[in-house]
């Protein structure tokens, strides 16, 4: 059975009135009525021309309110940095380095934002302004004092200086609104103060970029009435309650009102921010409402003479040809709310109350899906393009409806994807926080669109913490040489504009014109090997797919014996040795490019362990030599190019080198004291280096080293040098023939122990002999 929702809904009905009217009077009747529907009709349009304008200013209301927040926080940021606070508390950490780089952060935070126009440092000590302008003045000197007044006043938190007109270092005369706070962040003292200055035109631009009327006149004032901003610059800083027929919307927090203002009636709607307290006014002549009205009028002078005419015999038809929309209407509403209004418990007073509701009721739940839509917009963006640049699969129809979305008016075919690296991460870590940080790759990815979009269309998303890609739709053109020619200076380009103009550099590698956007990731894979050829490049260069040499593994192998060289020779501590062995296989690399990335990963990864091993096997550990949580691997993986690889090798080589000869110097000297106390008591017999190198268990070379070490002496000369001295013992005390000494002193041969005796003595041993016995 069909539901009449109508009838349920139980509403003073139009129908039955306009019924009974026309059944019982013809004419006066008939006008009332007519004057009834017009005058709600004019009261509906005025409340929906309300309820649109509220609307409005809400939304001005809110955008400002987040501006001022925005600009508290900036305050904060700024009363907190430490950079900042040093320089305020301890005046001795002033010097021209200090101050370029505050002057900086204060730029970096005026260009951020469209509304900043300028943004000061006061330190109370030296009484001098540090400016976002660029530049550091006396108190006395600069062009901006009047906030000083303020400043003296006991602060509590961010204080506020409306409406107030200032000049520049120019002399240019402009209006600003003032946000002043002690420094250190939360300190009563007036040991200095951070000053920001909103430009009051830009933030009006901001209130009427949102007033879509252009017969209206939108303005705001403060809790006092005074007019802070406004479309006509000279009525800023008047009072707004000089006008006594205005000075009932000051006490209320919302609402309109109809006013008469310069023999015009005007529909006047306010809100008040709970924020600051502000009043933001709408005013719009009742004259541009009352258009439709008058159309309304006249149907309703038309209606009339018909229903005067066929009043009695048509009024039920009439009446019922009249209803039956408003009723097809409601029911249709009623049917597809599933009841909701029944559950709400929502009366209207009749059917057009009820229908005005439904209408809010839409509009509501519109502006709640637009909200909704435009929060989740970034994350609708970077997650589409990184889906699209790591492959997964997506169609062609889902990626274009996003696009969309997301108002982005690509081209249908050529895209390229460019990969920015900023070199040295690491270091630029080191040097800025979290939020330093991501205000640099949001300013990067900025610049990067600008550059982009003077030729082509492109977004910038960010993949890595220390990469961001570049996706880049090019003209029609964008596949000829000439046009990949002037796309790679355009990539050069943002490559200089970095460099100029951010505390970094950045290494991009370029992948190959696609034609369908499908197929970025087969750019972005390219770019990400291009980017890899940094490793033989260097840092700050644009590294083109098509310009890198096919790789190969051939020196993969080849550089083996000379990594078991490097590790032998760090093993005895010859860190001379290994830092020639090192600049060779870091020049052998750099002049055949055409290894790939990772097996160049893999040499150096298979020395050090290598490395890594030699330290264990020497009884040492890394964290003993390089400090707690040293992981080399790690450390390897952060170095950029050979050059860095080369450097950092060096580095621990010398660190390992220093620890293995402070370890093998005791060792050496008891080796050397065991070799002395064995050759002495085997000098009669033929000792070799080789015999006395197997007895304490190293090489040849390294006994030698010692022993020289030790001695002054190499192995030949001492164990002659004490040969000859034991023999000349034997000449004077024995009467031992001189071949029988000869072998005594452990020569084998009496020609040998003669040369060798006259090397050392300059005479025979005959003649010594005779000598000593005269």
């Amino acid at each position: 059975m069909k539901r009449k929702y109508v009838n349920d809904y139980k509403f003073n009905s139009i129908f039955v009135k306009t019924l009974l009217v026309l059944m019982m009077f013809s004419l006066i009747p008939l006008i009332a009525t007519n004057a009834v529907i017009y005058r709600r009709s004019i009261a509906i349009i005025q409340k929906q021309a309300h309820n649109i304008n509220m609307n409005m200013l809400v939304k001005t209301n809110e955008a400002v309110d987040l501006i001022f927040k925005q600009v508290d926080d900036i305050v904060q940021q700024i009363a907190k940095d430490s950079d900042v606070v040093e320089l305020v508390i301890d005046p001795a950490s002033e010097s021209f380095t200090n101050s370029h780089k505050i002057i900086g952060k204060l730029m970096n935070v005026s260009y951020a934002s469209n509304y900043i126009s300028s943004v000061y440092v006061y330190n109370t000590y030296n009484d001098k302004i540090y400016s976002s302008t660029g530049g550091v003045y006396k108190f006395s000197d600069f062009y901006d004092k009047d906030w000083f007044k303020d400043y003296n006043k006991f602060i509590i938190g961010t204080s506020k200086l409306e409406t107030r007109k200032i000049s520049d270092a120019l002399g240019n005369q402009f209006n600003c609104i003032t946000f002043i706070r002690n420094i250190p962040f939360s300190s009563w003292s007036k040991l200095g103060a951070v000053i920001v200055n909103i430009n009051e035109e830009k933030l009006y631009e901001l209130v009427s970029g949102v007033n879509t009327e252009d017969n209206g006149v939108l303005y705001v004032v403060n809790r006092d009435g005074k007019i802070l901003l406004h479309k006509e610059k000279s009525k800023l800083r008047t009072y707004f309650s000089d006008d006594p027929s205005m000075n009932a919307i000051l006490k209320d927090d919302s609402g309109y009102v109809i006013q008469h203002v310069n023999g015009k009636k005007m529909l006047v709607t306010y809100t008040t921010s709970g924020y600051n307290g502000w009043k933001y006014i709408y005013s719009i002549p009742l004259e541009e409402l009352q258009k439709d009205s008058k159309i309304i009028s006249k149907m309703i002078k038309i209606s009339a003479i018909i229903y005067i005419l066929f009043a009695l015999v048509f009024s039920f038809l009439i009446s019922k040809g009249m209803y039956e929309p408003i009723e097809r209407l409601i029911n249709l509403i009623l049917a597809s709310s599933k009841d909701e209004f029944f559950t709400k418990g929502i009366t209207a007073k009749d059917e057009y109350e009820f229908l005005n509701y439904a209408y809010n009721d839409v509009i509501d739940k519109n502006k709640s899906m637009e909200d909704a839509i435009k929060s989740i917009k970034p994350m609708v963006k970077e997650k589409l393009f990184t889906n699209l640049i790591m492959g997964k699969r997506t169609s062609l129809e889902e990626i274009l409806e996003k696009l969309k979305l997301l108002s982005i008016d690509f081209h249908s075919t050529n895209f390229i994807v460019v990969v920015m690296q900023i070199d040295n991460y690491s270091e630029f870590c080191k040097k800025f926080d979290e939020i330093d940080r991501s205000i640099y790759k949001i300013n990067l990815m900025a610049m990067a669109e600008t550059v982009i979009s003077s030729r082509n269309k492109g977004v910038c998303i960010e993949i890595e913490s220390d990469k961001i890609a570049a996706i880049i739709n090019c003209t029609n053109e964008g596949i000829s040489m000439q046009a990949r020619d002037e796309l790679l200076l355009m990539i050069e380009k943002i490559k200089n504009e970095v460099k100029k103009h951010f505390p970094f550099t950045i290494t991009q590698g370029v992948g190959r014109v696609y034609k369908s956007i499908v197929d970025i990731k087969l750019s972005y894979n390219e770019a990400i090997i291009a980017l890899k050829y940094k490793l033989y490049q260097g840092t700050n260069e644009v590294i083109n797919i098509d310009d890198i040499e096919v790789q190969s593994e051939e020196l993969y192998y080849h550089n083996s014996e000379k990594e078991k060289m490097i590790v032998n020779n760090l093993r005895i501590g010859q860190y001379k040795e290994v830092e020639t062995l090192v600049e060779e296989m870091a020049g052998e690399i750099l002049n055949n490019r055409s290894i790939s990335y990772e097996s160049v990963q893999q040499v150096f990864v298979r020395l050090v362990n290598g490395i890594v091993e030699l330290i264990i096997n020497m009884g040492m550990t890394v964290d003993e030599i390089f400090g707690k949580q040293a992981n080399l691997y790690e450390q390897l993986a952060a170095q950029e190019t050979i050059e860095d690889i080369k450097v950092w090798l060096m580095k621990i080589c010398r660190t390992i080198s220093d620890e293995i000869n402070s370890t093998n110097s005791d060792k050496s000297q008891k080796n050397a004291e065991r070799i002395l106390e064995y050759i002495n008591e085997n000098l009669s017999k033929d000792i070799s280096l080789n015999e006395v190198a197997d007895l304490i268990g190293f090489s040849r070379a390294y006994v030698s080293k010692i022993f020289k070490d030790y001695t002054g002496k190499n192995y030949t000369d001492y164990v002659n040098g004490n040969r000859i001295e034991k023999a000349k013992q034997l000449l004077k005390d024995s009467q031992l023939s001189i071949k029988e000494v000869g072998f005594r002193v452990g020569f084998n041969s009496i020609q040998t122990f003669m040369r060798t005796f006259k090397k050392y003595e300059g005479i025979t041993p005959g003649q010594y002999r005779d000598n000593i016995r005269i």
